[in-house]
């Protein structure tokens, strides 16, 4: 690929699988972002994800726009955005997209409204950054947990065209998830949602190249 990112800037934002604090046991809290900074020459990055975070206001105060409040005042050449499994595992409604590009008017209780909201205000604190949104690779099921995310990431692709945001669609991807990730095995999710080290090995040259195309 053409690697445009060396030197820049970048910041990573989403739940657990962007945190990576659990089973990349051979780069703790790299994830994507650690490797993509090592072998893509950035500048400087922060990856601000956080286990539990959610879209919707379903985890309280663990939600994906307040890791870019934090932020806000700083400046960054790239936005990456992941988030929804949190969501649909807590049956969060997933809601409607709204007609409206009024702040005031998204329904931060449903997972559109809170997506719509988050992309509202990234675009309102980065007018100049690259922004991109990660659409969640498939999970097999979880003993009481929600597993089939397909209506949450259909509205998430049709809210990033909404917004004129970038999306990397991993989920309906069958042969990244069938046949790379073997997201049916733990060989690359330990859990089954979140990736060990040789998940990250495969999913972070995709990101990496999706941000070469931004």
């Amino acid at each position: 690929m053409n690697n445009v990112l060396t030197g820049k800037t970048a910041a990573f934002l989403g739940d657990s699988i962007c945190m990576a604090s659990t089973f990349d046991k051979e780069h703790q809290w790299w994830g994507w972002a650690g490797r993509i900074n090592r072998d893509f020459g950035l500048a400087s990055y922060v990856n601000k994800g956080c286990d539990g975070a959610s879209v919707s206001d379903c985890r309280k105060e663990n939600r994906v726009i307040f890791q870019l409040e934090r932020i806000k005042d700083q400046n960054f050449d790239y936005l990456m955005l992941h988030g929804g499994v949190n969501d649909a595992w807590d049956s969060r409604e997933v809601g409607q997209i709204s007609e409206s590009f009024d702040l005031s008017d998204f329904d931060v209780s449903t997972y559109a409204g809170g997506l719509e909201e988050l992309f509202c205000t990234a675009k309102k604190y980065f007018p100049d950054a690259k922004i991109g949104f990660i659409v969640n690779f498939r999970s097999v099921s979880t003993i009481g947990r929600l597993s089939d995310m397909t209506e949450y990431f259909t509205v998430a692709k049709q809210i990033c065209e909404k917004w004129e945001i970038p999306y990397l669609d991993l989920f309906f991807d069958d042969d990244f998830n069938e046949n790379v990730l073997e997201y049916k095995t733990k060989n690359k999710l330990a859990d089954f949602i979140h990736p060990n080290s040789a998940g990250y090995d495969v999913l972070y040259p995709r990101v990496a190249e999706f941000m070469c195309q931004l």
